[in-house]
């Protein structure tokens, strides 16, 4: 479950800015937990201008993103990222940070973001050394 109080659990009346227009990357890991729930990569995944394998986006959102009863089709299986939103890793500073754009956000406390930002950090590492070494799930 999310490390944060998050006001948009799925069962809310707005839409879930942080499903919309995704730029949400995977690990090999994480497409083989959906791999497993019955989808094919070629339908949720695409490689991204940078080389990392992101969630593919439909009609402004993120495949697995239902905007009529607004949840997520793979809740309890979705990726790493996803799980860790709206802590961010911000490689120019160095640090995790709080996703600007998400409403849940402000929630958030310092000691929470410190919390986890070791497993962040080290998500970023994962996804980075996956992609150097030709391992990404795309």
């Amino acid at each position: 479950m999310a490390p944060f109080n998050c006001n948009h659990n799925g069962a809310c009346d707005e839409v879930r800015l942080c499903c919309i227009d995704t730029e949400m990357t995977l690990t090999r890991e994480d497409a083989e937990r959906i791999d497993t729930l019955g989808h094919s990569r070629k339908d949720y995944l695409i490689r991204a201008p940078d080389g990392f394998c992101q969630l593919r986006n439909v009609e402004g959102h993120c495949y697995f993103y239902d905007p009529q009863s607004k949840t997520c089709a793979i809740y309890e299986s979705r990726p790493e990222g996803c799980r860790f939103y709206p802590i961010i890793y911000h490689a120019g500073k160095r640090k995790c940070v709080v996703d600007k754009d998400c409403p849940s956000g402000e929630t958030l406390t310092r000691q929470e973001i410190r919390k986890v930002c070791h497993r962040v950090r080290a998500l970023v590492e994962k996804l980075r050394m996956e992609a150097l070494q030709g391992e990404s799930p795309c």
